[in-house]
């Protein structure tokens, strides 16, 4: 049976991981100008799958602040909804596509962050 799977990078499973996204479109930003926080499900390096109390529209540009392991820290890349779904009535599942890192030990960050999570299961 062949594979549908399309991912491009490992993705692995997430705790205590959140984001925060900011809207880059001018007709929804003042909604989230402080930031939507969600918590990561699942990461990639070439994305990940969220959970929030809010649906953003499929197509969304976004500034988005990643905070590993609860660490102060932000790495700030940048992305697009690709796909989102109710899961229940204050709660949407979302899939995120990062578009660009705008720093190689940030990514490097996120990399060894995932190899170690891979590593553990």
């Amino acid at each position: 049976m062949k594979s549908t799977e399309k991912r491009q990078s490992r993705r692995v499973d997430t705790d205590n991981v959140c984001i925060d996204l900011r809207p880059l479109d001018p007709h929804i930003w003042h909604q989230y100008w402080q930031g939507l926080e969600c918590l990561v499900n699942d990461i990639s390096l070439v994305g990940a799958g969220v959970y929030s109390k809010e649906k953003l529209p499929v197509g969304t540009h976004l500034s988005i602040d990643l905070k590993l392991n609860g660490s102060p820290v932000k790495i700030r890349i940048f992305g697009k909804i690709i796909w989102a779904q109710q899961e229940d009535k204050d709660k949407f599942r979302t899939g995120i596509s990062f578009s660009g890192w705008s720093d190689d030990k940030e990514k490097k960050r996120v990399y060894d962050f995932i190899e170690h999570l891979s590593a553990e299961n």
